[in-house]
């Protein structure tokens, strides 16, 4: 599989050589650990994924990901002083999970948001080490008690499927008990 998505990263013309060794170290990483996740998505995207550089007004973060025109936007001025590797690997986890216009099992209406930013960073940490100074403390503390609630499977697999109902009726379900 990661052979596959090797050769659809390499089908982009807008990303350097150097890029797209950087994201295929990233993405070994993910496949060695994530074995069951489907990629086929990741393969489609990363044909067309664009990366640039954003203003700091515009892009809060060193590194983030919009699955609406399926672009990574790099904040200089905070990424050079960051953990490059950890958030491409976070920005990336958005790439492997986007749907439509939104990714993980964040949903349309963006409810899910502070929810979904807290199980990518959880990801991210597991696959790359954490940052010292991470954006997600709150949404990290808030997404451990809830995977207490309702279980660690049900928030990887809605993740990985995008099925936001899944996680809301298991919060349901954990309510009424």
């Amino acid at each position: 599989m990661v052979e596959e998505v090797k050769a659809a990263l390499n089908e982009n013309p807008n990303i350097t050589a150097e890029v797209k060794d950087d994201l295929m170290y990233l993405i070994t990483i993910f496949c060695n650990n994530f074995k069951d996740v489907n990629l086929d998505n990741l393969k489609e995207r990363l044909k067309t994924l664009k990366i640039s550089r954003g203003s700091m007004y515009l892009v809060k973060l060193p590194c983030q990901y919009n699955p609406h025109n399926n672009e990574i936007a790099i904040n200089l001025g905070r990424f050079e002083g960051s953990d490059a590797k950890h958030w491409m690997m976070h920005a990336l986890l958005g790439v492997i999970t986007a749907k439509d216009n939104y990714y993980g099992f964040n949903n349309e209406d963006g409810t899910l948001q502070a929810l979904n930013e807290g199980y990518t960073e959880i990801l991210t940490n597991y696959l790359v080490g954490d940052v010292e100074d991470s954006f997600y403390t709150d949404e990290v503390i808030m997404t451990n008690l809830i995977s207490k609630v309702i279980g660690n499977d049900v928030m990887y697999k809605a993740y990985f499927t995008n099925d936001a109902n899944l996680l809301l009726n298991a919060m349901s379900q954990a309510e009424g008990k």
